[in-house]
């Protein structure tokens, strides 16, 4: 199968999370994928071509993705642009600067002379191009063909204020999607949310396509996950009230486990210091996951050594001043 390098615009509302979600989701569709070069606010990914719109489906902290087309520095633009091989059509060009890179003015500037650099030989079109060329202004000049892009506001439309039953604690759907993804987790494959609460993180693996079973030691939270999920038209295996040692005897062994356990003053951990709950859930995971399986657990502090679990990556997130999250990738050690 031929493969072509593609660029992913990521987003900037996290240092590490959305590289580390694009690797996740490169793996999970094979060793066909992989990252060929990063940098700020880009990676550039050699992969089948039928493949990229699979894996811009699954992602949440990414913008657009399409076929990379090259680079250079901004004093080597005309040469560039004089080589610069495009399919017909008419064409819209846009200029995005990344973490400071030049100034508005600079780039707009820019993207005058792209524009007057592509259109020598083709129309310009700026309500419904053929082709939406994107040049990203970071180290160097990235140009790319924007062809497909993140659906990011549905993950608005699945909000904690939006569902029939919330809880403000909720992780943000974007950052539940890039857990699960995180987890490696296909689709068909089996995912377990021991602390599913109110079904965030089960919406977005169903919604992948994930065999998604959750649990929980409130009823109430069990009754509102399965509003949620039926309001969303998610489907979903199982939904138990359990506690967290109970729900790996009965669900185990599951290809993948994602979930945000209570941490905070307003959660509930039935009266368990959170901590001892923390570490009892990740060995209770152990047992639950197969030997092949992730683990994607967020917690208040950074990961701290568990008999049976080891460590594979971690992200810091801060929330608020008395708050972060730490977002750790488990395997069976």
């Amino acid at each position: 199968m031929s493969r072509a390098n593609c660029l992913f615009e990521l987003s900037g509302e996290h240092p590490t999370l959305p590289l580390a979600e694009l690797e996740a989701c490169l793996e999970i569709h094979g060793r066909d994928c992989s990252l060929v070069e990063r940098g700020a606010g880009y990676a550039v990914c050699s992969m089948p071509p039928s493949k990229l719109p699979r894996v811009v489906s699954r992602l949440a902290l990414s913008h657009r993705a399409g076929r990379f087309l090259g680079s250079c520095a901004t004093g080597e633009l005309e040469r560039f642009l004089d080589s610069l091989d495009l399919p017909s059509g008419t064409i819209a060009v846009r200029v995005k600067r990344v973490q400071g890179n030049g100034s508005p003015e600079e780039a707009n500037r820019l993207m005058r002379k792209v524009a007057e650099g592509v259109t020598r030989t083709r129309r310009a079109d700026l309500i419904h191009p053929d082709l939406r060329l994107r040049v990203l202004w970071s180290e160097r000049l990235l140009f790319y063909l924007d062809e497909f892009q993140v659906d990011r506001e549905q993950f608005e439309h699945r909000h904690v204020r939006s569902r029939p039953f919330f809880s403000p604690i909720s992780l943000h759907p974007r950052h539940a999607r890039a857990l699960v993804n995180l987890t490696r987790v296909k689709e068909g494959e089996t995912l377990l949310d021991p602390f599913c609460g109110t079904g965030g993180i089960l919406l977005e693996a169903s919604l992948i396509g994930a065999k998604v079973i959750g649990s929980d030691i409130s009823e109430e939270m069990i009754e509102g996950c399965e509003a949620n999920m039926r309001h969303f038209g998610a489907p979903f295996h199982r939904l138990e009230v359990l506690d967290v040692d109970e729900a790996a005897k009965e669900f185990g062994p599951v290809d993948a486990v994602a979930t945000d356990p209570p941490y905070g003053r307003s959660s509930t951990t039935n009266r368990e210091p959170p901590k001892a709950l923390h570490q009892r859930a990740m060995g209770s995971m152990g047992e639950a996951l197969s030997r092949t399986g992730l683990a994607g657990i967020v917690l208040p502090y950074p990961f701290e050594a568990i008999k049976g679990m080891e460590l594979i990556e971690e992200h810091r997130q801060r929330v608020h001043r008395s708050l972060d999250r730490h977002y750790c990738v488990l395997r069976r050690s």
